[in-house]
């Protein structure tokens, strides 16, 4: 007899999308360059340039297929082990598990749900965009905790980048490949430094997110020694190459840039 209980659906860091626009750009370049070939009578070099692109393109879009395998929770789940990774920076700063946690940029609420069940005494809040291009919503993160018999839980819709939380707010704030995603505050430091505004003084931080990409957050031993002014200790940490996920995930456009900021305001 099969069982009704609905599973949860935690949706993947490389969504459809990509692999729709992937799929589609590889056949479109490919036709062009058929025609380029049957227009000419003869091979080209528009007919090569499209061939060659439709060959990146296909390339692209397999290792992203293979990525999200990889990070899926019904593949190898990655994506799980990172988020657990996350969480154990919080035994490493001896937070006693009780108080108030707020998870910036839930998702699907995969991390939300992870903590609320490490953290039985503890009241956890996951705010989310929610925005297009992913596959998340408010409706699945509620979905996803009724499934794993969380209740202790509360999710809403915000902007990390204004954060609808008084100052001193929560015993802890957590974040995973946020930041860098949050296109209403370019400033990455203004960014982490109002995630950091909603922690009571004395409460506790884990934020990971691509820290290695210039493009976003310049040389991240200096953008660390900006945030010193406003906590009492904070710690980087080289996340690039974790034990738990295969090397073909260690590439810029996975998981190849990933640090983690910890600490205590």
């Amino acid at each position: 007899m099969k069982s009704n209980q609905r599973k949860p659906q935690y949706s993947n860091w490389v969504s459809k999308w990509i692999l729709r626009s992937g799929c589609i750009v590889t056949v479109l370049l490919t036709a062009g360059g058929v025609v380029a070939f049957e227009f000419a009578g003869h091979t080209n070099w528009l007919c090569l340039a499209l061939i060659g692109m439709a060959v990146l393109f296909c390339v692209f879009t397999i290792y992203m297929l293979a990525a999200r395998g990889a990070l899926s929770y019904e593949g190898e789940g990655i994506q799980s082990k990172v988020l657990d990774g996350v969480l154990s920076y919080l035994d490493v700063l001896h937070w006693n598990g009780e108080g108030k946690l707020l998870d910036i940029g839930c998702g699907s609420g995969a991390m939300s749900i992870k903590a609320a069940k490490k953290f039985p005494k503890a009241e956890i809040t996951g705010v989310d965009y929610w925005g297009t291009g992913w596959d998340y919503s408010k409706k699945l993160c509620e979905d996803n905790a009724k499934a794993e018999g969380v209740t202790r839980i509360e999710f809403q819709q915000g902007d990390a980048a204004k954060l609808d939380f008084a100052n001193d707010t929560f015993d802890v704030a957590v974040s995973n490949f946020v930041f860098h995603e949050v296109r209403s505050q370019p400033d990455k430091l203004a960014l982490v430094r109002e995630a950091l505004r909603v922690v009571r003084p004395g409460g506790y931080f884990v934020f990971e997110d691509v820290f290695y990409a210039r493009s976003h957050y310049g040389d991240i031993q200096v953008f660390v020694k900006a945030l010193e002014p406003y906590v009492s200790e904070i710690h980087f940490v080289d996340m690039r190459h974790p034990d738990y996920t295969p090397a073909f995930l260690n590439t810029p456009l996975i998981l190849g840039q990933m640090g983690l900021i910890y600490g205590r305001k």
